[in-house]
Order: structure tokens, then C-alpha cells, then sequence
């Protein structure tokens, strides 16, 4: 059975970032052991925060050492250029920077940050650059169809619902929404890659003689018996978030062009044969005539910091 947190278990407090932004957390204290992992190693086992980020406030540009993915929870902004809204997903490999998170004027942005294994904490760029890693880069977003679903929609729904709305990739990395009526079961796929995280978006989870409320987390280690998702009284609105195996790669699509230049610290890749429509970039855009002060749109590096890829 996976270990599972209520979100009123959790421990809070604040933490000021090196340019002064104040955020809140609120910390899942996961116990373990889990498959797989050193029972007697704190660092081996997952990490997962809430994130309360104030509106207008901005998270400057950083990197991990752990894989991590965020569900936006509630408000918005964005993170590069990249809408944030409710049960948006983000995923970034370790030593794969980020960013900014801006958060929105008047809601601001409240976030999970979910980890397999722990990790100590943000390295900003361009401070922190020499302790990257020349690790292979890994970076998607995924969204929802919709955002949360009421529990009054909840209630009407005729069979329970597992939709993916990312892979499952080659590296085990997916993403999957399950939905619910009161009373309902589901069995999400047996966790593999390494491990997921379950998050109680809306509704209650019936698990280990109690219901889970809204924004309670679990986590199951690869290979163990997928959890039965039986919805409380209200329904259920889940997450699933499948981290890829351990340490993986996964092999790049080849540009169309030879006008190909890559961000060598997140690896996003402007191919100037497929231009970048949410740039308003047309197809065909040569990378030589990009603006000067264009940059990229997943961690924000300058256009200078591009290399050309052969």
C-alpha cells in the first residue's frame, strides 16, 4: 500500500529566496521504505511540497539535483513563457533549470513541487551555474482538458475515468487524471519509472480506513501493487505523476532543418524549420534574425548562450 499524507498533516513555514521573494510551504513528511530504495537514507527517499507563491512575486530562473515535477494547484502566471494554470503539469530532469515562476498580478500561484528522491534545495542561476552537471536536459509541460472538476460535477458522473494527458514515455515519465463518482473504484497502472505521486485534487480518497481530503498526497514506489482509488462521498479528482526510471535518458527528436540551435542548460531546441508559433515566430524564421534580446522560453537563457547543433 502507498504511503499516504492528509494535507492537514502536513508541517508549514516560510522561506525568503535570494531576491527576496517569500513563499509558504507546506511539507508532506513521507516515512518509507519504499521498493527499491535505502531504507536507512533519508535523501532516498520522496520529497513533496505545497507552494504558496505571492501574486506578482517572481522565482527566479534555478535548477535540482533531483527529477521534480509541479501541479499547479491554484491561481497562475507562468513559468518562462509558458501559461500556468489550475492542474497544469511541469516536468524537469535533474540539473535541467527552470524558469522564472511569475506569479499572477492578483492570485499569485500555488504549486506542488514533487521529487522521487529529496532533494537540498534551489540553485539559482547564473549564481549556482558551476554546480550544474553536464546531465542530459529533460523539460515538458502538460495540460489538462479542464481544471478542477466540482464535486457537484463529480457527483454525476456515470463510471470512473483514467485519462493520460502525458506519455507513457520511453523512460517510464507520464502523467494520468483520474475521475470519479461518490462510491467509485479505479486501479491506476502498477507504478513504474521510479515511483508516483497521487494528489487528491478534488473530492476525497477512501484509503487505510479514512478519506483523504483535497491536496493530501501519496506516494508508491516502482513495482508496488497499485492502490485502489475508491471515491469518498464527494468524489474524486486525482493526479498521477510518474517519474521516469532513475537516472534515464531519452533521445531527442531530430530537427527538421539545419538551422538548428540548442539551450545547452535546459536543452530546449529552436528549429527554424518549425519556427515557434507561441513566439509568433512564423515557420522558416532563421535563428540569426531572432531578436537580440529573445531568449528561451523554458529556462529564460539568453540568445547568446544558443549553440548550433551540427
Amino acid at each position: 500500500m502507498p504511503e499516504a499524507i492528509p494535507f492537514d498533516a502536513t508541517r508549514h513555514w516560510t522561506k525568503e529566496l535570494p531576491n527576496g521573494t517569500v513563499v509558504k510551504l507546506r511539507e508532506f513528511d513521507f516515512a518509507g521504505p519504499f521498493a527499491g530504495r535505502d531504507p536507512a537514507s533519508k535523501m532516498d527517499g520522496p520529497q513533496c511540497f505545497r507552494v504558496e507563491q505571492p501574486p506578482g512575486s517572481v522565482v527566479e530562473t534555478h535548477f535540482h539535483v533531483a527529477d521534480e515535477f509541479q501541479l499547479i494547484a491554484l491561481g497562475g502566471g507562468r513559468l518562462g513563457r509558458h501559461g500556468l494554470m489550475p492542474l497544469s503539469v511541469h516536468y524537469s530532469g535533474a540539473y535541467t533549470p527552470y524558469g522564472p515562476i511569475v506569479a499572477d498580478a492578483t492570485d499569485g500561484v500555488v504549486y506542488f513541487t514533487l521529487r522521487p528522491r529529496r532533494d537540498a534545495g534551489a540553485l539559482f542561476l547564473p549564481a549556482d551555474r558551476e554546480r550544474m552537471k553536464p546531465a542530459a536536459k529533460r523539460f515538458f509541460m502538460a495540460e489538462q482538458d479542464e481544471g478542477v472538476i466540482a464535486s457537484s460535477a463529480l457527483a454525476n458522473l456515470e463510471a470512473p475515468s483514467l485519462v493520460s494527458a502525458y506519455g507513457p514515455d520511453v523512460t517510464g515519465a507520464a502523467a494520468w487524471r483520474a475521475t470519479l463518482g461518490p462510491g467509485q473504484r479505479l486501479t491506476p497502472p502498477k507504478p513504474a519509472g521510479d515511483g508516483y505521486f497521487i494528489v487528491v485534487a478534488e473530492g476525497g480518497w477512501e484509503h487505510g480506513g479514512s478519506i483523504l481530503p483535497q491536496w493530501s498526497c501519496a506516494f508508491a514506489g516502482q513495482g508496488e501493487t497499485p492502490p485502489v482509488l475508491l471515491a469518498g462521498p464527494d468524489g474524486l479528482d486525482a493526479i498521477i505523476l510518474q517519474f521516469p526510471e532513475h537516472a534515464s535518458t531519452i533521445e531527442k527528436a531530430s530537427p527538421n532543418g539545419a538551422d538548428a540551435h540548442e539551450c545547452p542548460l535546459c536543452g530546449f531546441v529552436y528549429d527554424a524549420a518549425a519556427g515557434l508559433e507561441e513566439d509568433g515566430i512564423p515557420v522558416g524564421t532563421a535563428f540569426a534574425d531572432l531578436p537580440n534580446d529573445w531568449t528561451c522560453p523554458n529556462c529564460d537563457a539568453a540568445k547568446t548562450e544558443f549553440e548550433a547543433l551540427s
